[in-house]
């Protein structure tokens, strides 16, 4: 399940205002994503193997701005192995979310 979410953004250093989206993709109760994670300063997604639960629901590319836990807990500002703890320790919780960001929409991908 993906769920969207736009804003408009008066504060961008630019000519006008930009589009600033970001998406929330469920995490599902496997033993293995199959996804790898890379960055210190803002994480990315850098491989998806084809087997991966999460294939069609994240693009390599794709910047995790948070993850969200089943009780409402927001974790922001991580490195990848610390995205990967959390995404390993919390394996039982059935409603974790990434919040995935795009703050440019010419390079979103779109699926038919």
């Amino acid at each position: 399940m993906i769920m969207s979410e736009y804003e408009c953004n008066n504060e961008h250093s630019g000519v006008g205002k930009f589009l600033s989206t970001t998406r929330s993709v469920m995490i599902p109760m496997a033993e293995k994503l199959k996804v790898a994670f890379r960055g210190s300063d803002s994480v990315r997604v850098s491989i998806i193997h084809p087997n991966s639960p999460l294939r069609g629901q994240l693009t390599v590319g794709d910047e995790v701005e948070a993850i969200v836990l089943g009780d409402g807990t927001k974790m922001m500002n991580f490195d990848a192995l610390t995205l990967c703890q959390v995404i390993i320790r919390t394996s039982d919780d059935t409603k974790r979310q990434l919040i995935i960001a795009n703050d440019s929409p010419e390079s979103m991908d779109l699926f038919c």
